[in-house]
């Protein structure tokens, strides 16, 4: 096929510090013997407003990749702004994000051809909230007209849902994959079962260091729990307010702040911790649950959010409500657990079936199902 995949969520240079998730999936179809061109719609204010830099409008090559940039002060996109893709012949699109969407939808009905479109958190936050209100509409009927939905978790699959129940016969949940090669195998994960009782319970965390990753409810889950060592790697905003929680709660022998890591680091120190926490809001996904998981750590990931229906209670990993007294409780019951090395089994297991290659031909079966 000859897919256009139209986002503003994916690196056209590698300066760029956006997640790759998405690229992998572009790099991974076109493995397949697909034809993959990225359009990138960049909305101008929204870029200011994220603080990221504004590439000049042309074409790009990245990862053997043509990416096409194209800036507009607005989402309320023309049709005539993508005259140009006339001439390519796809026979697809592939959108995600809301400009993503929002492109796509005019796209489809310039060229004639189907979209399928994607949902993340930032759909669901322009559905919900009343500053995004003057999109409202136009996000709603771009997935009414959309071939298929492709929430990337199954929570947001019961949310985009729950706000247009129209599509509830048309939605099927596309995730991310791993590399196949960073799966621990179960040989390697034994001698950490066997650690699991080691003192203190050694917990890691990873992430930017924003609001919505909850590292402070993290923080002062542990503060008052006894036997464990916090280490959390990022960077962001929410640093100096974290530093300071614990300075407030004199925990810098139990707490470390790590700083930026390498993702060759971040995995070092997964094998090395027993527990994966991430308390994380509204998480799309969570690649870095997938990591863990892969890295054999017992993992707990929030309730309605990132990886929760992939991750099962008390089976791979652990759901949690992301309060400081729930997450302190869990990991009292996780101290207490009797079968770790059955759960860092079926989390190997879990990273097993969620590898790139089976994430991107699960992607493109929805579509070849529904279109041959």
């Amino acid at each position: 096929m000859k897919i256009l995949f139209v986002t503003d969520l994916c690196p056209i240079e590698r300066k760029e510090k956006l997640p790759i998730t998405l690229l992998n999936f572009i790099l991974d179809f076109k493995s397949l013997d697909h034809e993959v061109i990225l359009l990138r719609p960049n909305i101008i204010p929204n870029i200011i407003i994220r603080k990221r830099k504004i590439l000049p409008e042309g074409e790009y090559e990245y990862f053997g990749i043509k990416c096409i940039n194209k800036n507009f002060f607005t989402p309320f996109f023309n049709k005539k702004s993508f005259e140009f893709l006339k001439d390519y012949k796809f026979d697809i699109i592939l959108s995600h994000m809301p400009s993503g969407i929002l492109a796509a939808n005019k796209i489809s009905k310039l060229l004639n051809i189907p979209y399928f479109a994607a949902v993340h958190s930032s759909d669901i936050t322009v559905l919900k909230s009343y500053k995004y209100f003057y999109l409202r509409y136009d996000m709603k009927k771009a997935y009414l007209e959309a071939k298929k939905v492709l929430p990337r978790a199954f929570w947001l699959k019961d949310e985009i849902e729950r706000i247009i129940p129209d599509i509830k016969n048309k939605t099927f949940v596309i995730p991310s994959g791993i590399d196949e090669k960073e799966i621990s195998n179960f040989d390697e994960v034994n001698s950490k079962a066997d650690k699991f009782y080691g003192i203190p319970l050694k917990i890691f965390s990873a992430g930017s260091l924003i609001k919505r990753k909850n590292f402070q409810s993290l923080i002062e889950a542990v503060k008052d729990t006894d036997d464990v060592e916090l280490k959390i790697a990022g960077s962001g905003p929410e640093e100096n307010k974290l530093r300071k929680l614990i300075k407030k709660y004199n925990l810098k022998n139990k707490v470390k702040l790590l700083g930026q890591k390498s993702k060759e680091e971040i995995y070092k120190l997964m094998e090395e911790s027993s527990v994966f926490i991430l308390p994380s809001l509204n998480e799309t996904f969570g690649m870095v649950y997938l990591e863990a998981l892969s890295k054999g750590c017992i993992t707990l990931c929030s309730e309605n959010s990132g990886m929760a229906g992939f991750i099962v209670n008390n089976k791979n990993g652990f759901l949690i409500e992301p309060s400081s007294s729930k997450i302190k409780e869990k990991i009292n019951e996780i101290k207490n657990l009797n079968n770790p090395e059955t759960i860092i089994k079926n989390s190997l297991i879990t990273a097993s079936d969620l590898t790139r290659e089976k994430a991107a031909k699960n992607y493109l079966n929805i579509i070849q199902n529904i279109l041959f």
